[in-house]
């Protein structure tokens, strides 16, 4: 028997993707992807605190957004020191209970894997999942006793699905938080909690600025994706927004690619 549906999609969708009231966190919301996350909750309804290390940076997402009749907050912050994330939540929190959050601050080390250090691959480790995955626990914690529910979005890579040679501890940053973000989707579901990953291919950025400076390796790169081109951090927005939004209510537990069609080649 069909199922019937009266939802009419031209008025249900633009409410179905708002962020209207709702407080969202982006970090690494200076620049890059996170920007972009960040530009487009804003332009959802969303107030967004934007937090990274640069504050300078962030002023200038910040004013970007209120000069689109946006609301933010600018919140510098080191997010490589764990010790501190519970209160950042606490000040956080108290300015508005927070919705959802992406994760989009980062690290990358380009090294053979033969002359990687110990600190090396602790670095990458504490930016790219101890930081994310304390934050969101922290947030969580209080999205769970305040029975609000959310959505928590990882910023994965296509090392979450493939392996790229001389980023080894970059890779498994990458595939660990596509595990983490399960983990959290299955124990947290129960709440109304939401844990999704954005695998982004090659964008442009200042982390594949070096790489995607030269010529021969911008071309192998061009002609690997289907599309034909880079994507740009807006590209990333839609994605955000989707998954912080009730459009995206029933997806819990997903990588969803964002790669100019690189994976499904």
């Amino acid at each position: 028997m069909p199922i019937s549906n009266d939802v009419d999609a031209a008025t249900c969708f633009p409410e179905h993707f708002a962020l209207t009231g709702k407080h969202v966190i982006v970090t690494g919301a200076g620049r890059g992807l996170g920007q972009g996350a960040a530009l487009s909750a804003a332009a959802a309804g969303a107030t967004v605190s934007l937090v990274a290390r640069s504050e300078d940076q962030l002023n200038e997402t910040a004013e970007i957004i209120r000069g689109r009749g946006g609301d933010c907050h600018v919140i510098p912050a080191d997010l490589s020191d764990t010790d501190a994330l519970e209160g950042l939540v606490d000040g956080l929190w108290a300015r508005q209970p927070v919705h959802g959050i992406v994760h989009s601050a980062g690290v990358q080390l380009r090294k053979e894997a033969v002359d990687l250090t110990p600190d090396d691959w602790r670095f990458v480790q504490r930016m790219n999942v101890e930081a994310p995955v304390f934050l969101s626990t922290a947030i969580a914690r209080r999205q769970i006793e305040a029975e609000a529910g959310g959505s928590h979005v990882f910023i994965g890579s296509l090392n979450s699905s493939i392996a790229l040679p001389r980023i080894a501890p970059y890779v498994a940053s990458k595939t660990a938080i596509v595990g983490v973000a399960r983990s959290f989707s299955t124990e947290w579901a129960p709440a109304g909690i939401r844990s999704n990953v954005i695998g982004p291919g090659y964008f442009h950025t200042k982390l594949t600025e070096g790489l995607l400076g030269q010529q021969d390796q911008l071309d192998r790169i061009l002609g690997r994706i289907p599309m034909g081109k880079l994507g740009n951090p807006s590209d990333i927005g839609g994605m955000a927004v989707f998954l912080l939004s009730d459009a995206s209510a029933y997806v819990s537990g997903q990588l969803l690619n964002v790669d100019g069609g690189w994976l499904g080649a």
